[in-house]
């Protein structure tokens, strides 16, 4: 069995880039056949680009999807061939290309969509997510990083996989506490909660931390260095900042909505002010020391890759 897999190009970003590589790489220790589409031309461009670019340019993503589509238009079909989208989020051309050409199993993973609160594409919503709607029933299956996530979205063919648990290169879980505490979201309606940040800083006497992170390492560094991640965001579909928190020994506290509950326990969890003020009192001040929280989902995120490549074997075996 071959799959033809299709990626976003790889910036540098962790669901870009690190996908770009991991997908084809567990694909291929499962047994598959892996055809990475335009592969070849996103190392060129990587060549060329900035490693401190953080998002590409929207023309270099859309001549790398150009590359892509004439690959695969030149590649040879087999009958048991899998076509793999990297994400349906943001599938520009290519869903159009498949349905005139495509193999007959077709599979997705879906990050997230125009469906997101205060996201940028909101403001488009009532064209995108009718798109988005439309090419998501050409698939056979769409993978999802949680049931908050399927619900939302109200599609027929959707499986909850929550997302991997990735090899973190960079990992301080011993490292000096210097931040109280620390927020990692972009300062955006959507991932901050700005009057209710003001009220923890407030009512603690204290200022959030907001470190710069130019790369992944002082990322981690910066998460490892802090006491409490503070999650005050208004939307989120899977929270992987989480799953970084809790892997550098920091402990994270989210809101009791959106897939949060799904990652955390409840006394990690807050619905109000009330409860917040009680959580970081708690953490702040307790005489013993409180433990980082355990993933509920670990178990599900270390059988990630093993579960889609199950639904994969299982649809080609009824062709």
């Amino acid at each position: 069995m071959r799959i033809i897999f299709a990626p976003q190009f790889p910036s540098e970003m962790r669901y870009s880039e690190w996908w770009f590589t991991e997908f084809p790489l567990q694909f291929r220790l499962r047994g598959y056949d892996v055809h990475v589409l335009g592969h070849k031309y996103a190392l060129e461009v990587k060549n060329r680009r900035s490693n401190s670019d953080m998002f590409f340019p929207v023309t270099e993503a859309i001549k790398f999807e150009s590359e892509q589509i004439k690959e695969y238009s030149e590649l040879g079909l087999r009958h048991d061939d899998i076509l793999f989208l990297a994400d349906t989020s943001f599938p520009g051309l290519f869903a159009n290309v498949s349905f005139h050409k495509r193999p007959k199993k077709l599979f997705a993973f879906c990050h997230a969509t125009s469906l997101n609160h205060l996201d940028y594409f909101e403001k488009d919503r009532q064209y995108k997510f009718p798109i988005e709607t439309s090419q998501a029933e050409l698939f056979t299956k769409i993978f999802v990083g949680s049931e908050y996530h399927q619900r939302k979205l109200g599609w027929f063919n959707t499986v909850v996989t929550y997302l991997p648990k990735y090899n973190v290169e960079y990992i301080f879980p011993t490292i000096v506490k210097k931040f109280e505490i620390m927020s990692a979201s972009r300062p955006t309606p959507q991932k901050v909660d700005s009057e209710l940040e003001s009220f923890v800083e407030r009512s603690f006497n204290l200022k959030i931390e907001r470190p710069t992170s130019n790369t992944w390492y002082t990322y981690y560094q910066n998460l490892a260095s802090a006491k409490i991640l503070l999650i005050t965001a208004l939307e989120d579909t899977f929270g992987y900042q989480i799953v970084d928190a809790v892997t550098n020994n920091c402990i994270p506290l989210a809101r009791r909505s959106f897939a949060y509950p799904e990652l955390l326990p409840d006394n990690y969890l807050y619905s109000n002010k009330i409860e917040l003020f009680d959580r970081i009192d708690n953490i702040l001040n307790s005489g013993e020391e409180v433990p980082v929280p355990t993933l509920l989902c670990e178990k599900q995120m270390n059988n990630f890759f093993n579960v889609i490549c199950e639904e994969m074997s299982n649809a080609v075996s009824n062709i």
